[in-house]
């Protein structure tokens, strides 16, 4: 599911700040500095993972040295794949890793359960596709998640080192698994409370200064300039500041919009009943998962200018595992009450019935993905039927800010902004597009009324692409996030891609 479709759009590129990621990675210079614009200060973990990736695969294949030249024909396709195919990797292997993290603290089937959550999960196979770093810095998490469960139960000194290392692997990958490093703590307090011993007690015990210091270490190894480099934390606290849409932020917004969309109903009611479930029937290491849920909640609602619905992909890493727990105990109950053959095999059939939604998305979201985006059909359109040389007006084209629902055109083509309608004869303007798509429409709003009526009027409509299906349910999109392709109603497009029309200015007399 996660490597299927994973070659979308390329050599375009449809999946925004994947070129945040990749542009990077090839260009790291003497100085080893990622170079982050300033809007967009990302910690450097998996630019160096990716940067190695990269090279290797260079130095396999004899391309050469120079890596912005290995990978420059077709707009850096190739690196946009292998960077893809490196984050498809590590969302498999968080499958396992949840199975191990779980197994020990919970046992086998509550792992199971946990690991065939993940396994098919909408939001988490969705972002595994493609070039970002909430999927990697997710299987560090689990890691680091099943060091913490480890240090509840065991508490031995290597315990504490790996749960540092995989901490700050998590963190030097991106800032929002910082709150992980809270759940370690609260698993070491556990721990002690379980010996009698009190809180300055537990705080005295030099183990959790070892899980410290190797977070640091590893932290400073791993993205070593976010310490360097004093304005990297400057353009965080800038970036911090950017607001999003208005009303996406806060819980009301993550439970009622965030959940529902990515998760899907039915999941996302089980995955609360479990963390209700376990706060009542606690386990030995549940009290530090519950801690930790609870920060990594309140790091994405609580001043959080713009919550991306990416951003849940951590959050519901650790809601799985607690998850998996509820799964166990109804697979152990259903047998008292209805006897142990029919008792299991209801208790598996209702768990599976609840993950059959996730798994028909998953398919209807790769069969989308299969298909062409409405900007790359446009984009052959325009190279086919419009000479090259052409200035083009846009409905909404911003020179500053990317416009992401328009083609990307060759260089011998340029788009202008749509501003006064009736000068563009003048200026010799004969084509105009219009990019549309109902929730997204902070990046493709489409024209406006007046413009429409005026394009009707002296214009003529020669391409009109609409992947909406005419009467469907209205597909749901993240509305901070300009990626044509929806979470909920995905059968109700043809293909990603906003509509597309292009019209041709009649001659005035």
């Amino acid at each position: 599911m996660r490597f299927a479709s994973i070659g979308f759009g390329l050599p375009d590129k449809f999946r925004p700040d994947e070129e945040l990621l990749i542009t990077p990675s090839l260009d790291l210079g003497k100085d080893w500095h990622p170079h982050f614009p300033d809007i967009t200060p990302y910690p450097a973990g998996q630019v160096y993972l990716l940067h190695a990736v990269l090279r290797s695969y260079a130095m396999i294949t004899g391309s050469g040295t120079s890596l912005p030249e290995v990978y420059a024909a077709e707009s850096q396709a190739r690196a946009y794949l292998i960077a893809r195919e490196v984050s498809a990797a590590m969302g498999t292997a968080t499958i396992a890793a949840v199975y191990w993290a779980a197994e020990l603290a919970f046992g086998p089937i509550a792992a199971l359960g946990s690991a065939a959550i993940v396994a098919v999960s909408s939001i988490h196979v969705r972002e595994s596709k493609f070039a970002k770093m909430q999927v990697p810095s997710g299987l560090w998490l689990v890691l680091a998640m099943g060091m913490m469960l480890r240090v509840a139960r065991r508490g031995r000194g290597s315990d504490y080192a790996l749960a540092g290392f995989f901490c700050a692997l998590a963190t030097a990958t991106t800032y929002q698994s910082a709150p992980i490093v809270f759940g370690v703590l609260a698993a070491h307090i556990e721990a002690r409370h379980r010996e009698n011993r009190s809180l300055l007690t537990a705080l005295a015990d030099s183990r959790i200064y070892v899980a410290g210091c190797v977070t640091l270490l590893t932290f400073f190894c791993a993205t070593p300039f976010t310490v360097l480099d004093p304005h990297i934390f400057r353009d965080y606290h800038l970036l911090a500041q950017r607001t999003g849409l208005p009303g996406t932020q806060g819980w009301w917004y993550l439970l009622f919009r965030v959940m529902p969309d990515t998760l899907g109903v039915g999941l996302q009611i089980f995955l609360l009943l479990a963390l209700v479930w376990v706060i009542f029937h606690p386990r030995l290491g549940t009290p530090g998962l519950l801690a930790l849920t609870a920060v990594s909640f309140l790091s994405i609602t609580v001043g959080h200018p713009a919550l991306m619905y990416r951003y849940a992909v951590n959050p519901f890493l650790l809601m799985a595992l607690l998850a998996g727990v509820l799964a166990a105990d109804l697979v152990q109950l259903a047998p008292k009450r209805l006897g142990t053959r029919w008792g299991i095999q209801l208790a598996v059939a209702l768990f599976s019935l609840l993950l059959v939604p996730s798994v028909t998305r998953d398919l209807q979201l790769n069969r989308l993905l299969n298909q062409s985006d409405t900007r790359a059909l446009a984009r052959l359109w325009i190279q086919s039927n419009v000479p090259p040389l052409t200035v083009i007006a846009a409905t909404d084209y911003d020179p500053i800010w990317n416009s992401y629902g328009e083609p990307q055109l060759p260089l011998d083509y340029r788009f202008v902004p749509l501003q006064n309608f009736d000068s563009l004869p003048a200026r010799g303007i004969h084509w105009v597009f219009s990019d549309s798509l109902p929730g997204l429409e902070a990046y493709s709003p489409g024209p406006t009324p007046t413009e429409k009526a005026a394009l009707d009027s002296e214009g003529a409509l020669l391409f009109d692409l609409n992947p909406v299906k005419d009467g469907s349910p209205a597909p749901v999109f993240d509305p901070n996030d300009a990626f044509y392709v929806p979470f909920q109603h995905i059968s109700s497009m043809t293909r990603p891609g906003p509509r597309i029309r292009i019209w041709m200015l009649k001659p005035r007399r």
